[in-house]
């Protein structure tokens, strides 16, 4: 699908009601789908990413069904209790914490299970988990460390060692079978996007898991007993509404609702890094309020634990004056995407000075002219492109947009309510 974003003539305005976050809901079904009973996951995001799991669930043998309430979408799980259905293959699509959660469950099987995905997903690494998963006692086979990925177990508790230099879903994907099992988890190398592991603990705790966890955060023990059934309610998404916060930063005001400073996410760095940009962010409750200002100003970010916030600063950075640096990244190059590289390579094609570097993105303020740009695939990448399109001299087409359907379906929905003028090119 083709989609051209038009610049913006005047300013935009509204209020959006933030997604349900993808992380949230990978791991409270993959949580529901362990623990013995019926759960039900509230508010999930229906996504292509998502969708994965809400498939994986089913092929490990939880009943997992879809319903609409008065009060909404909802998940009705039953539970396995602990000891997964050994399906022959699990198809993960595209969905990274999908292929890594399910390859962990798939070992506490006896069976063999085959997991792989889209072509994309089957480049990305996988090793470092399989490495802790082994020591835990199971038997795998993989190609050259990625997908298509062969597992048996069952694995045992005890204590693993695993390195979260490249991603720290390595980490998520052994909390997420340790209620099971009773495991100690030590994370050696640079702790990549740690964040994200403090959402797995509020998800295991919500379930009714029991934890401690060391000062410095790379030792967690996670208790055996299985999970709770529950009815878990899936918070908004700070990652996919960083995009509607840019939009504002760059062209206008919106309030976006559903969003909480208690929650560990760490994408809500997004309102520091508008803030030192020069927008105006003013929190309110659960409402975030995020206006445009005269200029915006080039910084220095790092962003080690907040990859998922790079391609927003991609789209706000042609529009800043200055020099835009992003460091800390380089696990952004196992992605979707190369992520550092489809950035750039598509904002060059918009006009701007861009390249990558070793660990992150360089990216000069200039003036962004209309023309072509690819996904590549790459759902943030798309949406990037979208928000620099705002400020354009000339519209911005989009090749490959159908992608932001893994992670924010209604994205382009939202940005024609704030007053974007978004076409779809029928092929």
């Amino acid at each position: 699908m083709r989609v051209v974003v038009h610049p913006v003539k005047g300013f935009l305005s509204g209020v959006v009601v933030a997604p349900p976050s993808k992380s949230y809901t990978h791991r409270a079904l993959f949580a529901a789908l362990l623990a013995d009973g019926e759960s039900r996951v509230i508010n999930p995001l229906l996504s292509g990413d998502t969708s994965a799991t809400v498939e994986a669930v089913r092929r490990f043998g939880g009943n997992a069904d879809l319903r609409v309430t008065r009060a909404g979408m909802e998940v009705r799980v039953a539970g396995v209790g602990g000891v997964p259905r050994s399906p022959p293959y699990v198809y993960c699509r595209g969905s990274g914490t999908t292929l890594r959660i399910a390859t962990a469950v798939a070992a506490l099987g006896a069976g063999v299970t085959l997991l792989y995905g889209s072509e994309s997903l089957n480049k990305r690494p996988v090793a470092p988990l399989l490495n802790a998963l082994e020591a835990l006692g199971a038997r795998t086979l993989s190609r050259n460390g990625k997908p298509p990925v062969a597992v048996a177990g069952p694995i045992r508790g005890g204590e693993v060692v695993v390195d979260a230099s490249i991603s720290s879903q390595f980490v998520t994907a052994l909390l997420m079978v340790a209620p099971t099992i009773g495991l100690k988890v030590r994370v050696a190398g640079k702790f990549k996007s740690a964040p994200y592991v403090d959402v797995t603990l509020k998800v295991l705790e919500a379930f009714g898991a029991r934890y401690s966890r060391s000062n410095d955060g790379k030792v967690i023990e996670v208790e055996g007993g299985g999970y709770v059934p529950t009815r878990y309610e899936v918070p908004g998404d700070y990652s996919s509404t960083a995009f509607i916060m840019a939009a504002a930063a760059l062209a206008g005001e919106v309030v976006i609702k559903g969003l909480s400073l208690n929650d560990p996410q760490g994408d809500k760095a997004v309102l520091s890094f508008l803030q030192a940009m020069g927008a105006e962010v003013r929190v309110s409750g659960d409402a975030v309020r995020v206006a445009s200002t005269d200029v915006l100003k080039g910084v220095t970010v790092d962003c080690s634990d907040t990859p998922d916030l790079v391609p927003v600063l991609a789209a706000l950075a042609p529009h800043a004056k200055g020099v835009t640096k992003v460091v800390g990244a380089e696990h952004l190059a196992f992605k979707e995407t190369n992520r550092l590289a489809t950035l750039t390579r598509n904002l060059k094609a918009l006009g701007i000075e861009a390249y990558p570097t070793e660990d992150g993105i360089v990216v000069r303020g200039g003036r962004v002219r209309g023309g072509v740009v690819h996904s590549f695939g790459d759902h943030r990448v798309a949406m990037a492109m979208a928000v620099t399109a705002l400020r354009a001299e000339g519209p911005v087409v989009i090749d490959g947009a159908e992608c932001v359907a893994d992670s924010y379906p209604s994205f382009f929905d939202d940005l024609r309510s704030l007053g974007v003028r978004v076409e779809v090119i029928k092929e």
